[in-house]
């Protein structure tokens, strides 16, 4: 229920307080602190739906601030609630002339108009409001909806454009893409209709099942370019969506609940209002809080006792829901209705309940703690749920549950702490767990029934640790990387003993998480402050806090920002000294490690609390409590005030397809906030993040670090603002770059035949299995007309920049000089490495072009093969993980040839491939999993018959496979298919019959010169369109890092000729950032006879590891690798054979991250 549509009324405490307040000073001159008092009292009542008493306080806040817009803007909504549009209008143009600049005061005003059918009127507002604030979503919005009703192509392509800009201010409101579809379809835009329909198949985590055909049918007809044909089926889909969830809530976010005639009210006042409404002490005078449980029809006492509390929107409607004493109370907007029965959730109050969305589809799951046993239930995304316990192939224990991804496979995996030991349940996303918990090294770790468990990135590594808490110790676990854990609680000066309550926050804002540990139903509480490593010291300053906790039986706790400052508070509840009243404590951070106690703010009595949760109830800017009693009843104690200072709303969304990086909700990233001198830190435990801004009107910066280790920022963000997860390239190998006559550009990627630590799949043991540590040797093409002299030589970049390290041992410029009557090409796919390779030249005088080519669903895709343009066979659509897709195929005709002449296939593309932690989520599942491409051919009988086991794919961008077909074809029928599911994007298809022996002249360069340098980043794009490969300007460059340092001691800058000149585990070391300019000497290159031409193949031998968060010992530089190795990571029985060039060469420290922020003490 959004309590600013509520029809409930009922008394209120702390309404007749602040009446009282206000009354008392009734013939005195208006001071701020009565500004406010009156401004939260007129807020109060409209949330409570009292319009006349609102009316009332909005007149008398006009009275005392005539020239503050706040008054009339509100009054102004409080009319139009009771039907006085008149009257509505008249205060709604006074505020608008005092405050032109405020778009959701004049929304209010078009919505008048438009009810009286004044749209000219109603247009022109709507411009002149984007005149003035260009990014107001709700107002370009409403623009758009002028033009819904309209088929002609001019409307609507103007709709389209105004809804451009609404999906670029909101990307995460599918109901935005979903009209946007439409707009563009009904435009004739099937590009632009295209590429939408991608977005929303990304972010809506499931879609609906009758949906799924239809939306096929117009992602395909959109990607051909058929505008008519996508229509039917993208208006068919449409229709689905409506009623989903998803949908309803991006119509919320972008109309207002029940449409902007009810109306948001205006909670700020303006920057011309005298500066001491701003002023924190005066804020903090106006701050209530009022136990409002009658007033919303909050759950009354039942079973249970509060040991469990849960709270939120499960069944996806925009409000808070509750799960308390074994029952599911839906919210409505005429109350709370237990809907246990009908949802399928049933059974005895539990110990422990929580919401989490473990299969990733966007509907909030439950798991309930009944003793010694574990409950899951699947939220089936209709409002109902599925008891699945039976089906997860183990039994889950009871005990205190955390949802977190601690392989960081981008699934939400299972912990739960019980009385004997903690259960590890690993999701395989199959709708199977398996328990790890001997292998996870958290067997001894207990929680129980009033026991706790919690989560953070205490030491700043960018892995999760844990942290139990049992009957008789807290115990600390250090996070190792592929599920394993090790104790480390006396390392980090944990203090030991039993606490019942553990809560994570950086409460001191210096951008390291703390900890508050209480000892559930006891006395006093501990603040562990976090030294910076991950290490805990007791803070004993706040001896406000300390004194007042040690006199209350404390049952839970929580470290929130009540006043919305940015300074995270205490708030603790439990009962009084003697056992009986119940009580809610708040200590508010004051900074400087000082703690105010208010609680006399929170008025009436209450029963004993047991559980204590904070949302924000009424969509109001401000966190209120939720608590359960022991008579098992819950309450809800109403923040008023705490929205005087300013705020960000975010919700994390991690890509449903394409992606698999990040679970849905993006539970366990890091969020950095920095707004003027503000730094802030919060780790997301739920769908809802809140972060309190003080008075400073929007946040500067937010940075993202999302579960897999990738950071994401977003400059200026909206007060309500959804972050999706980029696509981000993270991983593809060093990047050469060729001088070409006039500027360098970016040729394509090297050695992607290394892949040090990379896990390949699982053992049956349990264990990883990792990729070949030998080097990456191979030969990769430069077109002659991508590399000329300059200034008498041959000049290369090869540069790092991802999140990656590069160990290049050799590099070797190959000229290949040939007649200009034949082409010649090297094979270019993946293979594992092997030592030594030859280079293989083939030549091709004649490239035949097939007589059609068309994908698995009979499309036509030959324009796109004819030449290599960058225009990419595309007609699939990605599944769930980054490089992997629906089983799809390409068919090619060759026509007549020759049964014995040589026939070679030559194609030319890019894969976008998985990554490690991919491969760690894709090998737990016996479902899932990729395919590599095969080769198969017609037989006899008119089947497809496989010729080629393991076409493989081209190893990185634009590179080209040859696949010698001789002898393999099996009738005159010689059509080929290619079926895989990797995500291999074709450019350039050709085949030759017969062989070519060209004269060829090889000359191979060493290089003269190798410059090692910081370089920095350069700028990244698609070539080709959206399904074309990263491509990057070498003249558009960053000289700040994106990415985490990765540990360890590079090579120190300067000449390393000597390093890259010759295979002999002697090499530079290279992180992000770095370049080496490698010169080779023209003047060796022999003469070109007359009618030659001239190619180039680059040599390169070394190793590449990645950073990813799933790779072994990707974290840090070490162990080096070396051609000898037997596997990597390698053993204690061996070493790396050079350890003077470490310490004589290997001198330099990473380059740091772009600094976001992070206080001091």
């Amino acid at each position: 229920m959004n309590v600013r549509s509520a029809r409930r009324r009922a008394p209120s405490l702390m309404l007749a307080s602040l009446l009282l307040t206000v009354c008392a000073d009734a013939d005195a001159p208006a001071d701020p602190a009565a500004l406010l008092t009156v401004r939260t009292l007129g807020l109060a009542y409209l949330e409570e739906n009292r319009l006349p008493e609102a009316e009332a306080e909005f007149q008398r806040l006009v009275e005392m601030a005539p020239g503050e817009p706040l008054g009339y803007a509100n009054l102004g909504l409080t009319y139009l609630r009771q039907g006085r549009l008149a009257d509505a209008e008249t205060e709604l143009r006074h505020a608008i002339e005092l405050l032109p600049s405020d778009p959701d005061v004049r929304l209010i005003l078009v919505e008048i108009l438009r009810s009286q059918e004044r749209e000219l009127e109603a247009r022109q507002e709507l411009e002149a409001s984007l005149l003035i604030d260009s990014s107001h979503v709700k107002t370009l919005y409403a623009l758009a909806t002028l033009d819904a009703d309209s088929t002609d192509a001019g409307p609507a392509a103007r709709r389209a454009a105004q809804l451009e800009r609404v999906v670029a201010l909101q990307p995460g409101n599918v109901s935005a893409r979903v009209q946007l579809v439409d707009a563009h379809l009904a435009a004739g835009a099937a590009e632009g209709a295209s590429i939408h329909l991608g977005q929303i198949r990304q972010l809506v985590p499931e879609i609906p099942v009758e949906g799924r055909d239809l939306f096929e049918q117009a992602s395909l007809a959109a990607q051909r370019g058929d505008a008519a044909g996508a229509q039917g089926a993208a208006f068919a889909f449409h229709n689905v969506m409506r009623t989903t969830p998803i949908y309803q809530q991006g119509l919320l976010e972008l109309r207002g609940p029940g449409g902007v005639l009810l109306g948001f009210p205006v909670v700020t006042f303006s920057e011309t209002l005298t500066p001491g409404v701003r002023d924190p002490e005066t804020v903090l005078a106006a701050l209530r809080f009022t136990d409002v449980t009658q007033t919303v029809g909050m759950p009354g006492p039942g079973a249970g006792g509060g040991r469990s509390l849960a709270v939120a929107d499960y069944d996806g409607d925009g409000d808070r829901d509750v799960f308390s004493g074994g029952a599911l109370w839906r919210n409505d907007p005429t109350g709370f209705v237990d809907v246990s029965t009908q949802a399928g959730v049933t059974g005895s109050a539990p110990d422990h309940a929580l919401f989490g969305d473990y299969d990733n589809d966007g509907a909030l799951d439950l798991f309930l703690s009944r003793g010694a046993t574990g409950v899951l239930f699947r939220n089936l995304g209709d409002g109902t749920f599925e008891d699945v316990s039976a089906q997860l192939e183990v039994s889950l224990a009871g005990g205190a549950p955390l949802f977190i991804d601690f392989d960081q496979d981008g699934d939400l995996d299972l912990v739960v702490a019980g009385s004997l030991s903690t259960g590890m349940y690993r999701n395989n996303l199959d709708g199977t767990f398996t328990d790890v918990r001997g292998r996870a090294g958290t067997e001894a770790a207990t929680g129980g029934v009033q026991g706790a468990a919690a989560f953070g990135d205490f030491d700043d590594d960018d892995d999760l640790e844990l942290i139990f808490s049992g009957a008789s110790t807290t115990s600390l676990f250090d996070n190792q990387r592929s599920g394993v854990f090790v104790e480390v609680s006396d390392a980090r000066g944990l203090t030991p003993g039993s606490a019942g309550v553990v809560r994570v926050g950086d409460y001191n804002n210096d951008g390291f998480l703390d900890l508050l540990t209480a000892p559930r139903g006891g006395r006093g509480l501990v603040l562990h402050l976090n030294d910076g490593d991950g290490g805990f010291a007791v803070d004993e300053r706040p001896t406000v806090l300390l004194e007042g906790a040690a006199t209350l039986i404390i049952h839970d706790a929580a470290l929130v920002d009540f006043d919305n400052d940015g300074w995270l508070d205490v708030v603790l509840v439990g009962e009084s000294e003697d056992g009986g009243a119940g009580a809610i404590r708040l200590f508010r951070n004051s900074s400087a490690g000082r703690f105010d106690d208010l609680s006399s703010l929170v008025q009436g009595e209450l029963p004993a609390l047991r559980r204590l949760e904070f949302a924000d109830f009424g969509d109001d800017g401000d966190l209120d409590l939720f608590v359960s009693a022991v008579d098992g009843s819950v309450r809800l104690i109403r923040n008023d005030g705490g929205n005087a200072n300013r705020y960000l709303k975010m919700q994390l969304v991690g890509l449903s397809t394409g992606s698999g990086k990040n679970n849905h909700f993006g539970i366990g990233a890091k969020i950095e906030v920095r707004a003027g001198g503000l730094y802030q830190t919060r780790v997301v435990t739920g769908p809802e993040i809140h972060i309190g801004l003080g008075q400073h009107s929007r946040a500067d910066v937010v940075r993202v670090r999302w579960t897999n280790g990738v950071p994401q920022n977003l400059f200026y963000p909206n007060a309500n603002q959804s972050m999706i997860e980029e696509q981000i390239l993270k991983g593809s190998c060093p990047f050469l770059y060729t001088w070409n006559g006039e500027r360098f550009e970016f040729l394509t990627d090297l050695m992607w035949k290394s892949a040090l630590g990379m896990p390949m799949g699982l053992m049956a043991q349990g264990g990883t299995a990792y990729a070949p540590p030998a080097a990456s040797q191979g030969f990769v093409k430069i077109p002659g007309h991508a590399l000329q002299p300059r200034d008498g030589a041959y000049e290369l970049q090869i540069t790092g920049e991802l999140w990656e390290v590069f160990y290049i041992d050799e590099v070797e410029l190959v000229v290949v000089d040939h007649p200009d009557s034949v082409d010649v090409f090297v094979d270019e796919r993946f293979v594992f490495p092997e030592p030594n390779p030859p280079l293989v030249l083939h030549q091709v005088a004649e490239q035949r072009t097939p007589l059609s080519a068309v994908d698995g669903h009979g499309t036509d895709v030959l324009p796109r093969l004819l030449h290599a343009d960058d225009r990419y066979v595309d007609e699939f659509l990605p599944d769930r993980y980054q490089g992997v897709s629906a089983l799809h195929d390409l068919v090619l005709d060759l026509g007549a040839f020759a049964v014995d002449a040589p026939v070679e296939l030559y194609l030319r593309g890019w894969i976008f491939p998985t990554d490690a932690s991919i491969n760690v989520a894709l090998s737990q599942s016996e479902t899932l999993g990729t395919i590599m491409p095969y080769l198969e051919v017609i037989d006899v009988s008119g089947a497809w018959v496989t010729a080629v086991e393991a076409l493989s794919f081209p190893a990185g961008k634009n590179k080209v496979v040859v696949q010698d077909l001789s002898g393999l074809f099996r009738s005159e029928d010689h059509r080929v298919r290619i079926r895989t599911n990797m995500n291999i994007y074709w450019d350039h298809a050709f085949f030759t019959v017969g062989a070519v022996t060209a004269p060829i002249e090889v000359t191979t360069l060493q290089p003269v010169a190798a410059d090692f340098h910081y370089r920095g980043f350069s700028e990244l794009y698609r070539k080709g369109g959206r399904f074309g490969p990263h491509w990057f300007d070498y003249a558009s460059v960053s000289m700040q890092s994106p990415w985490r340092p990765i540990v360890g001691a590079y090579t120190r800058y300067g000449s390393v000729l000597d390093l890259v000149s010759e295979s002999d585990d002697i090499y530079p070391i290279m992180g992000p950032g770095d370049e080496i300019t490698l010169r080779f000497d023209a003047a060796k290159a022999p003469p070109l006879p007359e009618g030659w031409t001239r190619d180039f193949m680059i040599y390169s031998d070394g190793w590449i590891k990645d950073a990813d968060l799933n790779t072994a010992d990707g974290w840090r530089v070490e162990p080096l690798p070396f051609h000898a190795m037997s596997e990597y990571p390698y053993g204690p029985s061996e070493v790396y054979p050079h350890p003077d060039i470490v310490r004589r060469y290997h001198t330099r420290a990473p380059t740091p991250m772009a600094v976001l922020g992070g206080g001091s003490r």
